[in-house]
Order: structure tokens, then C-alpha cells, then sequence
């Protein structure tokens, strides 16, 4: 478990389920080692902004977090985080599920669906649980309509060995690869491009050092990561002539193949956009705004 900041108690403090994706596929090793690095960024991020969290394990592709219910934005900020849910944890009874999917049904009209996960043994399959499920929430509202394909509600659950978690909203996240799960580079931002180019190589795991001329670019990046390193430099001259610059790291770009910048030493060029059209490039542009706009920095 970890530590975060425990003022509270995690009796005190919302639960909610983190999903990782890319992580999952790693060897038992690497993935342990990258569960950890995304619990310390979750902690890292949540003390950056004086909030409470507290973090435990839970089986493979899962990380349960505990924290205020209007924290919860920030886990659409911090790289490894695919999608996250709040929870109703309960000690697995099926007559509580049931109570649950009741209240469930009073608020909502239209279509549904029940969606069923087990991890364990249990004397009934996760298709008995979603049928004797479903049926409580049509006795309940008869008006509601089954839609496996495309419902408009959902009624997920979770059962891990003798516990039930309960849930009916998934909120996105970033996804990749926890920040600093891979090396470190250099990155240059004076524009969208810039900006867009270091994004993507944060989301590979790439904690960059930033250059920039404009400082609304360092308080953008640092929305993504609380510890950024960055200087301010006038232009990208100026940048490239500094005597302390660590050559032997690569250097991130949001070049394009229509204005590449030439570089006249032997450092390694990290160009993500470079053979992206526009519409790509704004349709990434407009993903990191509908995630940073989920609260206030």
C-alpha cells in the first residue's frame, strides 16, 4: 500500500479503481517495476497539489486509489492511467449487489446493461451474476429496455475474491507508460507542435527537460507533470549553444516534415509529429484539452 498522505484514514477517503493497459503486457518483473513507478506518480501528483491519497494493489491491471471524490481529476493527468471508475466497495453478498442495482434503476431511463468481472472462486459465473442482476433492475423499472451492444446505462461489477465493487461511470485517462518508466530527454517548446511532440514522449515514459521561450508552456506541461524541470531561453539558438546542454540525451521535437529545424551537432532528434497530417495533430491537441479540462490546476 502506499503512503501518500495519510492524515486519514482510507475509511475516510472514496475508493476508485485505476486500469492500466500497456503495463499489463510487460514480463511479471517489468510490470511490477512499473505498477510501482505509476503509484509513486499518483503520490507525486496528489501531494504536488496538497490532496489525499492513499494506493494499494490489486491484482493484475488494477490499482485502487482512495481519495476525496473531487480529486478524482487528477488521475486524468498522470501517464499509465488508461480509465478510472469510482467505487462502491462491498463485502461480496448478493443481495447487497442487488439492493445496489435497485437504486440503480430508480434514476435512470432508456437502455442498459449489467457487465460482470470475477477474479476468485465462486459457485456462480460472471453470466449468472448479470442475468439475476439484470432481472432485479427490470422488476425495479420495467420501462428500461436491455442493450448489450450500446446501452446508455451500465452497471458494472467487480468481484475480487470476497469483495464487490460497484460502479456505473468510467472516466478516461491518458494512458502509455508511467512518467520516468523510461529514460530522459531534452525538448524544446515554442509552439502547439512543440508542445503536442513532448506530450507524446511523455506518454511513452520520457521525463523531458524543457526549453521554452514562453512560459505558458511550462505551466501546461507541469498540469502533466508536478516536477518539471524547465528553463527559459530566448530562442532555440540560444538553447543549442549552451555550454552545460546534455549532449548525450535525445532531443524532442515538434518538427514536421514542411519545417524541420536542421541540427548541426551529432545529438539524437526525437520527431513524433513528423509524418503527421493537421487533422491528426489537432485531434491530439484537442484529447490533452478534454483531459486537463476535467478540474483546475
Amino acid at each position: 500500500m502506499g503512503a501518500g498522505n495519510r492524515k486519514k484514514n482510507i475509511e475516510d477517503l472514496e475508493p476508485h479503481l485505476l486500469r492500466y493497459g500497456e503495463i499489463g503486457t510487460k514480463s511479471s518483473n517489468v510490470r511490477k517495476h512499473f505498477e510501482d513507478i505509476l503509484i509513486d506518480n499518483i503520490e507525486r501528483t496528489f501531494l504536488s497539489r496538497n490532496k489525499e491519497v492513499i494506493t494499494e494493489k490489486r491484482g493484475l491491471g488494477r490499482i485502487f486509489a482512495y481519495t476525496q471524490n473531487e480529486n478524482t481529476y487528477l488521475f486524468s493527468r498522470i501517464f499509465g492511467i488508461v480509465s478510472y471508475s469510482r467505487v462502491k466497495k462491498l463485502n461480496f453478498d448478493l443481495k447487497e449487489i442487488k439492493k445496489q442495482a435497485r437504486k440503480f434503476a430508480e434514476d435512470i431511463s432508456g437502455t442498459f446493461a449489467v457487465r460482470a468481472r470475477r477474479v476468485g472462486e465462486h459457485e456462480y459465473t460472471s453470466q449468472d451474476v448479470e442475468e439475476e442482476v439484470g432481472s432485479v433492475i427490470l422488476d425495479e423499472n420495467p420501462k428500461l429496455d436491455v442493450d448489450l451492444d450500446d446501452p446508455e446505462h451500465e452497471f458494472h461489477i467487480e468481484i475480487r475474491h470476497s469483495y464487490a465493487y460497484i460502479f456505473t461511470e468510467i472516466e478516461e485517462g491518458p494512458g502509455g507508460l508511467p512518467l520516468s518508466s523510461q529514460g530522459k530527454v531534452l525538448s524544446y517548446v515554442e509552439n502547439k507542435y512543440d508542445f503536442l511532440a513532448t506530450w507524446m514522449i511523455m506518454k511513452r515514459g520520457a521525463r523531458p527537460y524543457v526549453f521554452t521561450d514562453d512560459k505558458k508552456w511550462i505551466e501546461r506541461l507541469k498540469i502533466w507533470d508536478p516536477n518539471l524541470k524547465a528553463i527559459e531561453v530566448k530562442n532555440f539558438q540560444e538553447m543549442m549553444s549552451m555550454e552545460h546542454l546534455e549532449r548525450g540525451r535525445a532531443l524532442v521535437l515538434g518538427d514536421r516534415l514542411e519545417d524541420h529545424r536542421k541540427i548541426e551537432n551529432d545529438m539524437m532528434v526525437i520527431r513524433p509529429l513528423i509524418g503527421f497530417i493537421e487533422e491528426r495533430i489537432e485531434k491530439g491537441l484537442e484529447t490533452i484539452k478534454r483531459l486537463e479540462r476535467k478540474g483546475s490546476i
